[in-house]
């Protein structure tokens, strides 16, 4: 069978079952373990035991569980209403002032727990907390979304993890070199709200509450937990004190004392923490154990040499082919899961962009940036998902949309720079 039938076989099969519903973990296994079988015969199949034990037992999936595992106990520690409260009493007064903060907390939650908690917990405290002040909605709504998109960008990511392990970078670097660019969409967000409400009054009026100096200085206390988890995390493993995994460790059992402290601990929320981490773990690992077989079967059928014959024959600027490749994965990111398109695209895509002469550290902070538009744009992205379940009943899902324009915008703005500009992303991995 040629490479170019198996080709046609393995992503149009794949493609076929996405379409038709089928989770990505058994579209992807089942596809691999069909072409396996077709290509090499019955022996082939003790791969699929091999590969699914290799995954497994791998220690350095470790982290995964464990910063989920981190995510999950500050969720529940409350965290978040401290922060918005503490940072809310310094922006008092100042129009979009919410909002802004909003974003802020988004980010320190990024850089607590991930993806998720962020527009969770906002979606729950801000966006009521605007709305009641009269907020313009596209506004609040587009302001938590994409202030909680940014813990796909700003360390530690899980989606990074799962990348770093598939395209085998590794995920320390990965984690700092996503730091630049997160700041600079976080800032970018922040100054859009501030100059919209500047010279649009009415879309967030001024908040009247009498906040004294002494109030504010009092509420810095509630950032100082917070800081030295993040601290103590991140520190740990720029200083090279601690792998990503002995750092998760770090961050699971300071989350945990978090909890503890501030009182939220119990046994159904350790039990609640626990199995939301299980799960979730769950459902990663099983994509990576599909992923990585489909990577071999693709790659025994003589792939990678057919990409680099394609590549080699195409006359064009190298430039151009990574333009392309960017705007493959934005169209994907439309239809298709995060998840599904790292597995499909980055053991395709960072091999063509190490022979054109890329930095592949710099093409994976692309591709995750990419990845990040895909949860604010429509019909699947999962921060319209999940604000649709935490918003208020009056908020439509033609609200939810309405707001994400400008902030996609901006996304596609720090995606150029970062292209512009490579050491946004290299200057701080090569600091470590």
């Amino acid at each position: 069978m040629s490479i170019e039938l198996v080709t046609i076989i393995l992503f149009g099969g794949l493609l076929l079952l996405l379409a038709l519903g089928v989770p990505v973990v058994f579209a992807l296994g089942s596809i691999s373990i069909v072409v396996s079988y077709l290509l090499f015969g019955a022996k082939s199949l003790y791969v699929v035991a091999t590969t699914t034990y290799m995954e497994v037992t791998d220690p350095s999936l470790m982290t995964i569980p464990l910063f989920l595992l981190m995510g999950n106990f500050l969720v529940y520690s409350g965290i978040s209403d401290r922060l918005f409260s503490a940072l809310n009493y310094w922006l008092s007064g100042i129009r979009g002032g919410l909002a802004v903060v909003s974003i802020g907390v988004c980010v320190a939650l990024a850089m607590c727990g991930g993806f998720g908690p962020g527009i969770l917990t906002m979606g729950l405290i801000a966006v009521p907390a605007m709305l009641k002040h009269r907020y313009n909605k596209s506004l609040a709504l587009g302001s938590v979304m994409a202030g909680g998109v940014l813990g796909i960008i700003i360390p530690p990511s899980i989606i990074m993890i799962v990348f770093g392990y598939i395209a085998r970078i590794s995920i320390g670097k990965l984690f700092f070199a996503g730091t630049l660019p997160g700041f600079l969409c976080a800032f970018f967000y922040m100054t859009y709200v501030l100059i919209r409400s500047y010279f649009q009054p009415s879309i967030a009026p001024k908040e009247s509450e009498n906040v004294t100096w002494k109030m504010r200085f009092v509420a810095l206390r509630e950032i100082v937990l917070p800081a030295l988890l993040v601290v103590s995390v991140l520190g740990s493993i720029f200083l090279g004190m601690a792998t990503p995994t002995e750092a998760a460790g770090i961050g699971a059992t300071g989350a945990f004392l978090i909890c503890l402290i501030y009182g939220k601990l119990s046994w159904g929320v350790f039990l609640e923490s626990c199995r939301e981490t299980m799960k979730i773990s769950g459902m990663a690992l099983w994509i990576l154990i599909a992923a990585t077989l489909f990577g071999i079967v693709y790659t025994s059928a003589g792939a990678q040499d057919m990409v680099m014959e394609i590549v080699e024959g195409l006359h064009v600027s190298r430039w151009f082919i990574l333009a392309v490749m960017q705007v493959i994965l934005l169209i994907f990111g439309m239809f298709m899961d995060d998840y599904a398109i790292i597995t499909i695209c980055a053991p395709i895509f960072i091999p063509i962009a190490k022979f054109l002469g890329f930095n592949p550290l710099w093409f994976a902070i692309l591709f995750i940036l990419n990845m990040q538009v895909a949860y604010l744009t429509p019909p699947f992205g999962w921060a319209l998902i999940l604000m649709k379940g935490v918003a208020p009943p009056d908020v439509t899902t033609r609200d939810i949309w309405r707001s994400v324009p400008p902030f996609v915008t901006m996304q596609l703005i720090v995606l150029i720079l970062v292209m512009i500009f490579p050491s946004l992303v290299l200057w701080l991995p090569s600091k470590m």
